[in-house]
């Protein structure tokens, strides 16, 4: 701007200034020790006509020292065309005030007034000059990637970053910048429009493309636009759909109980060391140091753990309940170990438990249940932990509960026995305990050996099961005993006020001794078990080596898919346990002989499973969560590059499997609201829609793509 253009772009701004002042008071009550007004921010800003300024205007009230006065009364006012955010303002805590400048439709000089009767340097008067729009300039600053997969998200890094600037070179902010497709036969997929910042940049955030073949994007803002460079679009891979398992990983044990811990490491045991009759010590496993856990330590202990019962407790603990005395009989021992495989014996139990159940309940209190004691007998009577000795629920009465019964912490903080009886049933452990009646299943058989799951707070899916017309830990009549085990499954959600069990669908093979796991994306993978009847076939033609994939979100009854095949058969004694890296460890089986004489082969290894998710492209990442949540309804934080993408935010229980079951495993889908920087998360209400302990915490796009888990302490 030349010298004689200044003069002139002042004078006009003191006139329009002038012209606007007004005679007298504004009869507005001040604080009686305002002095002086001065200008703080926002002057002698340029910008397109029409659109807003990039930065605010401020004002400054002081005292008679020059201290800050709060709750005094500016009036503002737009000279020359436009407007202002307020015509009046008071200033806040540290006498500060301030508007929002949106200017005239008219290029050249324009003004604001900020006004208070009687103060020194009132009326203070704020120049901008309105440049006319001209045509935009539109630059692409970041090119979207040269190659992605059909539908991929793209990586923030590689989202499309747009410069506008106006015919004299100026940053235009509040420009709409909108991305289309310029060549190629595909769809794009996202947010297709964004707006420039105060600096004229505007930033894409979650576009992908879908088709394959070579594209281009054309970014236009007004008249203008920009290509980008080429895009090659190609077709996902197979196990987009199928997903891909890995290779045969080997252990030193039939690692048929495993449970992860809040550090990623594994623990592990089974029955007998490889290839002998000696007891079988725990091993801990870290996978970040070794991808095979052949050689890992061993956890050094005087108890037989086998067929004992266990989960990781709130402090990031796993306690084991139970074990082995002989076949068909347990022992009363208590044992915990720390996150990093230490063991501690604890206070013994009133009753020796074989094959029970371990539930941490909402109050970090833990309830076993069911099992077969010293002398081989049923034990009816559970027992519950506070933290110091167990307590005996005499309430429950003579009840029978079948081995290792598949029990859910419920909304309402009852333990529901999912099965594996005809009937479901309810337990009340206030008090000393108390059971009551629930809804019976459709399959009008016993479920043993089928699987089941909370995947969602409140919602259960049971599948497949059933098949020994020879189970003796049965206290049904011997006509829900099924020839064979079942393909069906079925869902119950027990937030409705009269739950009952629903369809949910059934799978491509009935399967017995299969294992059910949630993944990150709400869906539910079941893994191995045998087509057979009796109690365990292992006739290799009978075992379902193929995974399947239940999506409670499609249909009445869900959908179910078809995946990729292991290369082992799995059976009883078969477990499969989420990572956090969203894949799916499924290995075990053996250590037991069929009717006493046939040996069960020994499986002393596992498969990693990748879900289809895996192979959708660019996954989110999570750079920063909490390490421990409140489950009271609380918001927190959690920082992502990725936050324009987020979808859903999900978070899973630790895993905890054995025989069939995850006495751990359950998920929540949690609310949250995207900001710049990541997404802001609801915890769940209260405890017993998350039971305190250790979740694998996801974040995901719409293709159900997962970040890493971020293992986060519930409280």
């Amino acid at each position: 701007m030349t010298r004689l253009r200044q003069l002139r772009f002042w004078l006009i701004a003191a006139l329009l200034a002038a012209s606007s002042l007004r005679c007298g008071g504004d009869n507005i009550t001040q604080p009686p020790n305002a002095s002086a007004m001065q200008l703080v921010a926002g002057n002698e800003q340029s910008g397109s006509v029409g659109q807003p300024l990039a930065d605010p205007l401020v004002v400054l009230v002081t005292d008679n020292g020059g201290s800050p006065v709060p709750g005094v009364t500016v009036s503002w006012a737009a000279v020359g065309g436009g407007s202002v955010s307020d015509d009046r303002v008071k200033t806040a805590s540290d006498g500060k005030a301030l508007v929002r400048r949106t200017l005239g439709p008219q290029a050249g000089p324009q003004s604001t007034t900020a006004t208070v009767s009687g103060l020194q340097g009132s009326p203070v008067t704020f120049a901008a000059m309105a440049v006319p729009a001209g045509q935009p300039d539109v630059t692409i600053v970041t090119q979207p990637p040269a190659s992605a997969v059909d539908a991929e998200v793209f990586d923030p890094s590689k989202q499309p970053v747009v410069n506008v600037s106006d015919g004299a070179g100026a940053p235009m902010p509040g420009a709409t910048v909108t991305a289309s497709i310029a060549s190629g036969s595909g769809t794009l997929e996202g947010t297709t429009t964004a707006t420039t910042d105060a600096s004229g940049v505007a930033r894409f955030g979650d576009l992908g493309i879908s088709g394959t073949g070579d594209h281009t994007i054309l970014l236009t803002s007004g008249s203008s636009s920009a290509t980008s460079s080429t895009i090659a679009i190609s077709a996902l891979p197979p196990q987009a759909t199928t997903g891909s398992w890995g290779s045969v990983i080997p252990w030193d044990i039939v690692p048929l109980h495993m449970s992860l811990m809040p550090n990623g490491k594994i623990i592990a045991w089974g029955k007998y060391e490889a290839n002998t009759t000696t007891m079988a010590m725990p091993r801990i496993w870290n996978p970040a140091s070794s991808p095979i856990p052949a050689g890992s330590p061993m956890i050094q202990l005087d108890t037989m753990l086998f067929c004992s019962g266990h989960a990781l407790m709130p402090d990031g603990r796993l306690m084991v309940s139970g074990g082995h005395k002989a076949d068909n009989t347990g022992i009363n021992r208590t044992n915990f170990f720390t996150q990093d495989g230490v063991w501690q014996p604890a206070v013994n139990m009133a009753h020796g438990r074989w094959y029970p159940t371990v539930t941490v309940l909402p109050n970090g209190r833990v309830l076993t249940m069911a099992g077969r004691d010293e002398n081989g007998n049923v034990v009816t009577t559970p027992e519950l932990w506070d933290g110091t000795k167990w307590t005996e629920l005499t309430g429950a009465g003579a009840i029978n509960i079948p081995y290792y019964p598949r029990n859910f912490v419920a909304p309402d903080g009852r333990i529901f026995y999912a099965g594996e009886r005809v009937m479901s049933r309810w337990f009340n452990v206030s008090g000393s305990g108390s059971w009551s009646f629930g809804p019976s299943h459709i399959w009008p058989f016993n479920r043993e050996y089928g699987s089941a799951v909370m995947y969602e707070a409140g919602k259960i899916l049971y599948v497949g099961g059933g098949g020994d017309q020879g189970w003796t830990q049965n206290p049904d009549p011997v006509t829900t005993r099924s020839p064979g085990p079942t393909a069906t499954a079925e869902k119950i959600d027990l937030t409705k006020a009269s739950p009952s069990w629903e369809p949910a669908g059934s799978m491509s093979a009935p399967r017995r001794h299969l294992n059910s796991t949630i993944l990150p994306d709400g869906t539910v993978l079941i893994t191995g078990g045998t087509r057979g009847g009796t109690f365990v076939d292992i006739n290799e033609a009978d075992a379902v080596k193929t995974a399947e994939l239940w999506n409670p979100k499609i249909g009445s009854t869900g959908q179910w898919t078809i995946l990729a095949s292991a290369s082992k058969m799995r059976v009883y004694h078969s477990v499969s346990l989420l990572l956090p890296d969203g894949t799916v460890l499924h290995g075990a089986s053996g250590n037991a002989t069929v009717g006493g004489t046939r040996k069960v082969p020994d499986e002393n290894n596992h498969e990693i499973f990748s879900p289809p998710y895996l192979f959708k492209g660019a996954r989110p990442t999570i750079t920063s969560a909490p390490a421990s949540v409140t489950a009271n309804g609380a918001v927190f934080s959690v920082a992502t590059p990725n936050a324009a993408q987020i979808t859903d935010v999900r978070w899973i229980r630790l895993g905890s499997v054995t025989h069939a079951f995850d006495a751990g495993q359950r998920a929540n889908t949690l609310v949250f609201t995207a900001t710049a920087t990541g997404v802001d998360v609801v915890a769940p209400a209260n405890p017993n829609l998350a039971p305190p302990g250790y979740y694998q915490l996801f974040i995901l796009n719409r293709n159900g793509v997962p970040s890493v888990g971020k293992i986060v302490q519930v409280q």
